[in-house]
Order: C-alpha cells, then structure tokens, then sequence
C-alpha cells in the first residue's frame, strides 16, 4: 500500500541540503567582502591649506588629516617640513601627532609665494608613505616673496653648498604632487644606520669557512651511513 509521508521526507531532506549548501557557497564571498575594507591602506584627506591653493591670508599653521589614526613615539618619528621657493624652511616645530591629524605651527610673517609640505607619516597599519603637495600665498599685508625666516625656521643654505636634492616619485591621490623626502636629518640618519648595520668582511669570511665545514661533516657522516648499511648486507 502506498503512503505519501514516505515519498514526503525525501525531499524535504533534499530541500535541507540544497539550502546547506547554498549557504556554505555564501561563506567565502561574505568573508572576502569584509576583508576587502581591512585591507585598503589609510590615506591622505584633507589639508589646510588646501591642495594647490592659493590663499588670501597667510596661514598660521599646515595641518593634515588622515583617514585613520597615526602611529607615534617608540622610536617611530612622523615628519612634516614646509619650504618656501627658495628652500627656507617656515615650520616654526616639529609636527604634532593627533589621532588622525598631524600639524606644525609655521613661523609669523610668512611672506608671499609659493610653498612645498613634504610628509612622512607611519599609518596604524605599520605602512608608512612619503608625499608633498604645494599651496601659495597672495597676502596684501605679507612680506615680499623670497623674504628668508628670521629668528624662526631655517634659512636656506647657499647653491654652492646645497647638495641634498629631493628624489621624485609617483605622484599619490589626494595630493596631486609628486613624493619627496621630508627632512634632510632623516636621510643622513638612514646612512649612518646603514654604515652601522654592514658587516666586517671577516664576518663573513668565518661564516662562509664554517658553512664549508658544515657541509663536509654531513658528507663524512652520509658515507659511513652507507658503509655501515652495506655491512649490514652483507651480513
């Protein structure tokens, strides 16, 4: 005799499966779409003065925002470094760290003209970026252009003697400049850490010598493994 809840269970434990399995299809492209978002790089978004700006009245400091925190102190040091066209620089401090923020006040009388921020941050992912970007003064009530920092900042040294030269890069979103390093300090510390960091060439003549004997004690040791298996043999 035929029953109809026999025929009935079937297939709901078919409709059970298909729905399993549709679910466990969604598994990866759920947990790539959350991991997308983790795995963008912070990034520059917002500047005062503006990127490419041209302002009225001469500023009092540059600030920088980020679109996530920065990292600050153990040892890590985020730099920012303003300069005028001739190559003064105007910052009146170093920069201050402020979760996502980062600014330096800059020196009263800044006079008209064009300037350049160069920037080295350290993001809260460890990554860290160098950028630039430019803004000008046009002040009625501003020095002239090409006035040197008195008392504040640092005068630019002369041609003859000026032997640092910013090395371009690509140019990053959100500045619209091509990259530079920021401070002429941080370049001659990373040279005196290299020079510290290289090896005497005897270092590596005894670490070469001892590789060599390395090798040869497991050669001896292959060969009397083979001879004493060939005994075994024989025996």
């Amino acid at each position: 005799m035929h029953h109809p809840h026999e025929t009935a269970r079937p297939r709901r434990g078919a409709g059970r499966a298909a729905r399993t399995a549709a679910g466990l299809a969604l598994i990866p492209a759920l947990a790539l779409a959350g991991a997308a978002p983790a795995a963008a790089h912070d990034e520059l978004v917002r500047t005062s003065p503006g990127v490419d700006e041209t302002v009225g009245t001469a500023p009092e400091r540059v600030a920088l925002t980020f679109s996530g925190d920065l990292i600050d102190g153990e040892g890590i040091q985020n730099l920012l470094q303003v300069r005028d066209a001739a190559g003064n620089q105007w910052q009146a401090e170093p920069g201050t760290v402020d979760g996502p923020g980062f600014s330096a006040p800059l020196c009263e009388g800044l006079p008209n003209g064009d300037y350049r921020v160069a920037y080295r941050v350290v993001y809260s992912d460890g990554h860290s970026e160098e950028r630039a970007f430019g803004f000008a003064v046009d002040d009625p009530a501003a020095p002239a252009e090409g006035t040197a920092p008195d008392g504040c900042g640092v005068a630019a040294a002369p041609a003859a003697s000026d032997v640092s030269t910013p090395a371009p890069a690509g140019s990053g979103a959100g500045t619209g400049e091509a990259s530079e390093a920021p401070a002429e300090q941080g370049s001659a510390e990373a040279g005196e850490s290299a020079e510290a960091g290289a090896l005497p060439a005897w270092v590596w003549a005894v670490g070469v010598a001892g590789l060599l004997v390395l090798v040869a004690a497991l050669i001896l040791m292959g060969r009397r493994a083979r001879a004493l298996g060939h005994l075994d043999d024989g025996r």
